[in-house]
């Protein structure tokens, strides 16, 4: 009904708001005396505007008695529909743009510490969904239904790597992982990027998954991953720890303090002055000064194929075109044992026993020291007889530790160690090079060996020709 719509009947107009929800009454004095059956007269106007619903008799009946004149009296209400509200998404997680690293009250800042990645683990929640809800209907003054509005639904906030809960109102990571936002949708990435170096830009990584680091690693700083590591640049005496491989472009440079262990293979440029732990193989050009640790082969390629100075244990082959220097650098190549023959089982359980003998010998030791102080006199005879028990157990222990020993040496000497790898230098091996197998010395008293293979067979070190 237009605003204002009118229904004139001689004393009375009505009208109607737009939304229709409600009637209005309006008398006008007639210049004449007003009948007297102004009630009947008010409901005759509203029955004929079909004002059927939600009269105010009261009201009605109270405008009959006493009659108010050219001011519009609310005579009849509708019931309004209930809208629905919109339904939202409350992050747990911020999103790019508003993550920052948190300091402290004081405001100091512990740079190789700073939280500068936003992580979450598996089965972290990542927000809380509130689901819109439905509207409800009313009814006008005419008695017509009055749809009420749904509420908008929220957002969609599911990315890669998550999960709804049952019900949809939680965001659960699926994984451990990097928290980064598409718009309004939250990814957990596997794959943390960090674009430039680490520094105190970014305080340590510690990731579950794949760390990409785009620039270098500096000095002081540590890199640890729950799978691989890529760095694009340069190790400068910091700190890798990683559960699978490591690639680094260029090369890893140590102070000999760093601490580097690879779960899986090893792949850079260079190393130098580092010490490193490898699980896997390595590949890199040249190895300088530096203290390796490698459970399987040594691959050198490139324009040098050179490793001087230092230490290398490996369990596999070490293949390279020149060891150790003009200079006669002490350089040392330690093959560590691939198998062992003979009962190694029963030597660790007379060791094991051995130490716990130690133990309680100690023990009883420090119950006898308790009494030396005191004079004879002082010391009752049950005690003297405790005491002179102790020293006979001790006495016993001595003896036993004394025969495990014996066996543990017999059985250590009738171990046989294999070796399965071995030395490929393709020019020269210098003379400060030490090669061993065990506690077997390679030794050589030419300024240089030129395309030798050196291994050990059936109890022996064999060189030979290349």
């Amino acid at each position: 009904m237009d605003n204002n719509t009118r229904k004139n009947l001689g004393i009375i107009e009505i009208t109607v708001d737009d939304d229709a929800m409600t009637a209005y009454v309006k008398l006008y004095k007639m210049e004449h005396e007003n009948p007297e059956n102004i009630h009947e007269i008010i409901n005759a106007a509203l029955d004929a505007a079909k004002i059927v619903y939600g009269r105010k008799e009261e009201v009605i009946k109270k405008l009959a008695a006493r009659p108010i004149f050219n001011i519009k009296i609310d005579v009849a209400k509708g019931d309004p529909p209930t809208h629905g509200t919109d339904g939202e998404v409350l992050y747990l997680v911020k999103k790019n743009s508003e993550y920052a690293p948190e300091y402290n009250i004081e405001g100091n800042t512990d740079y190789k510490n700073l939280d500068y990645l936003q992580l979450v683990k598996k089965g972290q929640i990542l927000c809380h969904i509130k689901k819109e809800s439905v509207g409800s209907e009313g009814i006008n003054v005419f008695g017509k239904p009055v749809a009420g509005k749904n509420g908008r639904p929220p957002l969609n906030p599911i990315g890669k790597n998550t999960e709804l809960s049952e019900d949809g109102t939680m965001l659960f990571a699926s994984l451990d992982g990097q928290v980064d936002f598409t718009k309004d949708k939250v990814n957990i990435n596997d794959l943390l990027k960090i674009r430039e170096h680490v520094n105190m830009m970014t305080g340590n990584i510690d990731f579950s998954g794949d760390v990409n680091v785009g620039g270098d690693v500096q000095s002081g700083f540590s890199v640890k991953s729950g799978a691989n590591i890529s760095i694009n640049g340069v190790v400068e005496s910091a700190d890798l720890i990683a559960t699978g491989n490591v690639r680094v472009s260029k090369g890893i440079n140590g102070v000999g303090s760093e601490c580097i262990y690879v779960g899986g293979d090893l792949k850079c440029k260079y190393i130098e002055n580092a010490v490193i732990f490898v699980e896997g193989d390595i590949y890199a050009d040249y190895i300088i000064n530096s203290r390796i640790t490698c459970n399987g082969n040594i691959f050198l390629k490139g324009s040098r194929e050179l490793v001087a100075g230092g230490e290398v244990k490996l369990r596999g082959e070490l293949h390279a075109k020149d060891i150790g220097s003009e200079m006669e650098w002490s350089t040392k190549i330690h093959f560590i044992e691939t198998h062992i023959i003979g009962d190694e089982m029963e030597i660790n359980k007379l060791k094991a026993q051995n130490e716990e003998y130690l133990a309680n010998m100690k023990l009883l030791s420090e119950v006898i020291a308790k009494f030396s102080g005191f004079r004879s006199i002082d010391v009752s005879p049950q005690i003297k007889e405790q005491v002179k028990s102790i020293k006979n157990q001790i006495v016993l222990i001595k003896e036993k530790i004394s025969e495990n020993t014996g066996v543990i040496n017999k059985l250590e000497s009738e171990l046989t160690y294999e070796y399965h790898g071995s030395v490929n230098c393709k020019r020269k091996l210098y003379r400060g090079v030490k090669i061993k197998f065990g506690t077997e010395i390679f030794n050589f008293n030419l300024e240089s060996l030129e395309h030798c293979k050196i291994y050990y067979l059936d109890g022996k070190i064999i060189q030979t020709t290349l």
